[in-house]
């Protein structure tokens, strides 16, 4: 059965929450009686947070967690699968459709889906709720989205404004349980900022009216609360009265009907605008270009002679305390985003100022920058840690390659983008991803050049590992030849290991051996090892071991282990334990493979490289069964688990599978069916976590 940890990505609330009763009880009973639920309402009236905290309320409904998916900086809905896929762990290896992978992942889960802000991707969410629902009985998705999906099987729940006081009297009239709820924000939210501040007598008047003015708005409302940094209450009534009564920047004035919200929150987006100081200003238009960010990166991207970085972090402190920026802290580092809302009127300033496109070009150079000092550093003792960088970054890193994509004359900088974050897409589980990029990029970049040859080779590997070996060949012989005729020595010994890789993936183990000692040749006489030349040792060693050389594959195993010492390279030792763990398997030693195999399983845990921790629990199958047969069969029930998600179990290697069959059929013949399929169905059933326990010794 599953159980364990609470799952799920549900962040934890920055400020309180201020009324909304009914609507969040409307939610939960829409959820019980719906798949599909949309949360609606006009920008600013605060669809993200109903959903969160209905979302939140619920949570113990699902076992298999509560999952927040953030759209507002996805622009390409054919992402969205992958985006989705990302955020749940999935392993993104399926060369067929990833929604395919995605419900196939999600067809034994109880799982609640949110996904934010999805009116810019209507007809793409509409497509994937559908795909999904049918799949996965138990799964339920909530939308929160200024536009209904308009899908059979929606249940919409909508939001209006908060309740406004129709005078101070009614105001102070009512019971402390049915406290206008508009009032209550805007006196929280101004106690955040002047501790001590209440609505009293003197000032209910002025309170009211603003709630009023502000027609309910909980963005507006919050935003205006902070102007009490440089203004009274009654200054703050008087400044909103001289707004224009009609206009596209202006509040609505007395004699406007109400329910014109699309104009009250930008008027109010304009005051605030003007209430910040002209740093602050840039800063917000210019933080506009990312998913969210940094402090760091903000300095590196939004600084200049005009913004000086030395004063990027106060200026993003007195965005936060303004409520322009949010702040979330994880995993010891601070993060800052821009709600939706205040995000594109941050771009619609950052066009006007006519910066926009050497903003999103210095948002491009950083990440390419980032992206390739990651890839250095990848090879390297601070490899997990980079990719916990990479993985919080990788919105942004999909900014910079739409930029590259859809801009005249960028492809060739995607490419290196794109080719750059290869450890990503082959080391990180983002391989369906990385083929999307590349395969899209390449036809754009057709000139010879180092780029390109990285870029063929790279997807080339993405092609190999989904079992598409026949386009990756061609590729690699581009880039072969590309990489010879330029003199690039480093491109061509990568795409000799990866030549070797593919030709060991389709049973051509001869013609492996000569590609990687090729090779393994140009790293001896360069002197500097590569991650990627690195990793070739196991796979050489994989390679002779089918051809019958035991002692060459350990020496070329423990060769690759003994750099630990200089390079700390994870990702590679761990290949190279799973198969010190074949080869004593092989030579009939079941306790030293299972021993190795555990080592290689702990590595790929730590990497959370999902295949690699199929192939490793694999491994521990094949050499349980002919001492413990039930356990054997229970891993096998794990191992089918992950297998299914990556969408290609053994990388349709047939010597492996042939293996994992005779495996199977051996655990069969020891239990009898019926108890091998309990002991099956009872590894089928554990989740992730569990399934790694269980293969590291935890009983079931």
């Amino acid at each position: 059965m599953r159980a364990g940890r609470q799952a799920g990505n549900l962040p934890g609330e920055s400020s309180s929450f201020v009324g909304r009763q009914h609507e969040v009880a409307g939610g939960k009973r829409a959820l019980s009686r719906a798949r599909l639920v949309t949360i609606t309402g006009p920008p600013g009236v605060g669809k993200s947070r109903v959903g969160l905290r209905v979302a939140a309320q619920v949570r113990r409904r699902f076992p298999d967690g509560v999952w927040l998916v953030r759209l507002a900086e996805l622009d390409d809905g054919a992402l969205l699968p992958h985006t989705v896929m990302s955020i749940l762990g999935v392993g993104d290896w399926s060369l067929g459709r990833p929604i395919d992978a995605l419900s196939e992942y999600l067809v034994s889960r109880r799982l609640l889906l949110v996904l934010d802000n999805c009116e810019h991707l209507v007809q793409d969410c509409a497509d994937l709720a559908n795909a999904l629902l049918r799949k996965a009985p138990r799964l339920r998705i909530l939308i929160t989205s200024r536009q209904v999906l308009g899908t059979d099987g929606e249940h919409v729940v909508t939001i209006p404004p908060l309740p406004v006081p129709d005078s101070a009297a009614e105001m102070f009239s009512m019971e402390p349980a049915q406290d206008c709820a508009s009032v209550k924000l805007f006196a929280e939210r101004a106690a955040e900022l002047a501790p001590g501040f209440t609505v009293d007598v003197a000032n209910c008047d002025a309170v009211a009216e603003i709630c009023g003015r502000l027609e309910g708005l909980p963005l507006a409302i919050e935003l205006v609360a902070k102007w009490l940094r440089t203004m009274s209450v009654e200054e703050i009534l008087a400044a909103l009265d001289e707004w224009p009564e009609t206009g596209a920047a202006g509040l609505p004035g007395p004699g406007v009907q109400p329910g014109r919200h699309h104009e009250t929150l930008p008027a109010i987006f304009d005051w605030s605008f003007e209430l910040c100081s002209p740093a602050e200003r840039r800063l917000w238009a210019r933080s506009s270009v990312f998913a969210d960010f940094d402090l760091e990166t903000a300095e590196a991207v939004c600084s200049d002679e005009v913004l000086l970085q030395a004063d990027v972090l106060e200026l993003v402190v007195g965005l936060v305390d303004k409520s322009i920026l949010s702040r979330q802290d994880h995993a010891g580092r601070t993060r800052y985003r821009l709600l939706d809302p205040t995000r594109q009127y941050g771009r619609q300033r950052l066009r006007e100022s006519g910066e926009g496109d050497l903003l999103r070009r210095r948002h491009r150079d950083h990440y390419s920058w980032l992206a390739e000092r990651a890839e250095a550093k990848w090879f390297g003792p601070e490899q997990v840690a980079w990719n916990e960088r990479m993985s919080s970054e990788h919105a942004n890193l999909r900014i910079a390659l739409e930029f590259c994509l859809t801009e005249s004359g960028e492809a060739r900088t995607g490419l290196r983008l794109a080719g750059a974050l290869w450890f990503c897409w082959v080391g990180g589980g983002r391989v369906a991803e990385g083929r999307y990029w590349l395969d899209h990029l390449l036809p754009r970049a057709t000139e010879p050049s180092e780029e390109r040859a990285k870029a063929l080779w790279t997807n080339a590997w993405i092609a190999t590992l989904q079992g598409d070996v026949g386009p990756a060949l061609i590729m690699l012989d581009e880039s072969r030849e590309l990489a010879r005729s330029i003199g690039d020595d480093v491109e061509l010994t990568s795409a000799l290991c990866v030549s070797g890789y593919a030709e060991h993936v389709r049973d051509n183990q001869r013609r492996a051996v000569a590609y990687l000692e090729e090779a393994l040749a140009r790293e001896h006489a360069g002197g500097q090892p590569s991650a990627v030349t690195v990793v070739s040792r196991p796979i050489l060693a994989s390679t002779v071991l089918l051809l019958g050389d035991c002692e060459r594959a350990r020496a070329l195993c423990e060769e690759c282990l003994a750099m630990r010492d200089s390079y700390s390279v994870p990702w590679s030792s761990s290949w190279a334990l799973w198969v010190l763990g074949v080869a004593a398997w092989m030579e009939g030693n079941a306790q030293q493979a299972s021993s190795y195999a555990r080592e290689c399983l702990r590595l790929k845990q730590q990497l959370n490289d999902l295949v690699g921790m199929a192939i490793a629990i694999e491994l521990l199958a094949w050499s349980a069964v002919n001492q413990d047969a039930e356990c054997a069969a229970r891993l096998l029930g794990a191992s089918h688990t992950l297998w299914r998600e990556i969408g290609r179990p053994l990388f349709g290697f047939a010597p492996y599978v042939a293996r994992h069959r005779a495996s199977e059929e051996q655990a069969r013949r020891v239990l009898g069916p019926q108890a091998f399929d309990a002991a099956f169905e009872d590894g089928n059933n554990l989740t992730h976590h569990q399934a790694i326990s269980y293969a590291l010794g935890a009983p079931v």
